[in-house]
């Protein structure tokens, strides 16, 4: 809390229901902050060991554990033609979950679980203590304006995703890059998301939540859910006292303070508002019937409603903690499932629901999980092996890593029976 902040309890008179209205202000935002620290370490500590294992058990990657890839995917199921490379179960289901938790808690999972929004907040509140009220401001015609690129991003990225039928959005995507920060390839495959994360984490120190307010597609995504959501933040202009401590609390800028309802598509549902009022009753989080929902109880609903699916789909099996649970492939019933086998190594075989290779693929070992339509970079990626070890093993320069192997053998001279050796013994070792 601020010495401003104080302050303005200060003036108050120090009643009892004061004080534990203070407390449960503050109990609400420690909550908050506890869940998103838990996300934010638990997510990167599982995205850097897979980048850093190897082999069967190695744990899943980030593409697994991204809701927008699940809507990416979606296309693809809906259409019987399975899961799109990279993507899995998990992922659709982290999609369910957020789609629910939109229509009642409106942007909750941004404001209260993503870990990209977590680190965009730590930067925002270092910015908040160093700056103070001298921070960067954006004039409101082009902030508002700016505001519409996340629509852009998301309508663009999700249609050239679905003709595509891959993830595109990989090598662009900030959160992408932090799973890849100890991976060979960061300043490679994912430059252009790194540099997107770079510069988000230091336009939040300065102008707090940059990605969220202009370029994040599943800020979009919510924020047009947001307006079915039966949950809505009010103003009771007859208690307020106008300190504006809720607009000073807003990280996404929001004028609070002049609002009888807050109906904008930018609130992130993170309640900082209602837990900076010192004033019991004059702003509060309340549901379409009228009724009042403390902070901290909406704060555990929202909680409670993520652990409740994802532990039931881990107890069922469904959800994917290891990236060999789905194997490595594209393709639902129908698709083709490649295999590194004999001869050529590029048998046809009729994919199974997940992408693995069926027995009746050519040559043998098309339950291998690799792919002909893989790449150099999908198979280092996989297996953790250097992807310059690669280059220098097969003498294929950089710009060749990211084609599939069926593509450029001939021109490099090498089989994928080879290369599928070669890794395995490389694991072996």
């Amino acid at each position: 809390m601020t010495d401003a902040q104080s302050t303005a309890d200060d003036q108050l008179p120090k009643t009892p229901g004061k004080q534990a209205n203070r407390r449960a202000r503050k109990r609400a935002r420690w909550v908050r902050w506890a869940v998103l620290g838990v996300v934010l370490v638990g997510m990167t500590a599982i995205v850097l060991a897979h980048q850093q294992s190897r082999g069967a058990g190695r744990w899943a990657g980030v593409d697994f554990l991204c809701p927008f890839g699940g809507l990416e995917t979606l296309y693809s199921l809906l259409s019987g033609n399975g899961f799109l490379r990279h993507s899995a179960a998990s992922a659709v289901i982290l999609l369910i979950g957020m789609l629910a938790m939109a229509v009642a808690f409106r942007r909750s999972f941004c404001g209260m679980i993503c870990p990209l929004g977590t680190l965009q907040g730590i930067f925002g509140s270092a910015g908040r203590r160093l700056f103070g009220a001298h921070r960067l401001t954006i004039p409101p015609v082009v902030d508002r304006f700016a505001r519409f690129l996340k629509y852009g991003v998301f309508a663009f990225f999700l249609l050239w995703t679905w003709q595509a039928a891959e993830l595109v959005m990989r090598p662009y995507d900030p959160w992408v890059a932090w799973a890849h920060l100890t991976a060979d390839d960061l300043l490679t495959t994912y430059l252009i998301g790194f540099i997107i994360l770079v510069v988000s984490l230091a336009g939040s120190f300065v102008y707090e939540r940059f990605f969220c307010k202009y370029l994040c597609p599943v800020g979009a995504l919510l924020g047009l859910l947001s307006r079915v959501s039966f949950l809505n933040i009010k103003r009771d202009a007859a208690t307020c006292i106008d300190c504006g401590r809720c607009d000073k609390a807003c990280m996404m800028n929001i004028e609070v303070a002049t609002a009888d309802v807050v109906t904008s598509s930018e609130c992130i549902s993170c309640n900082e508002c209602v837990n900076a009022c010192p004033v019991p009753g004059a702003l509060t989080v309340t549901a379409a019937g009228g009724s009042r929902v403390p902070a901290l109880a909406a704060a555990g609903v929202v909680v409670a409603l993520m652990v409740a699916i994802v532990g039931a789909t881990t107890l069922t099996g469904s959800f994917d903690w290891r990236a060999e649970a789905r194997g490595a492939g594209h393709g639902g019933g129908g698709g083709e499932g490649q295999g590194l086998g004999g001869g050529e190594g590029l048998g046809q075989g009729e994919g199974e629901v997940h992408g693995e290779g069926s027995e009746s693929g050519g040559g043998g070992g098309t339950d291998s999980p690799f792919k002909g339509w893989m790449s150099f970079a999908d198979i280092a990626e996989m297996t953790g092996i250097p992807l310059a070890d690669f280059a220098a093993e097969w003498g294929v320069p950089e710009d060749a890593l990211g084609l599939p192997m069926k593509d450029v053998k001939d021109a490099y001279g090498f089989s994928p029976e080879e290369v599928r050796a070669w890794v395995e013994d490389r694991l072996a070792q």
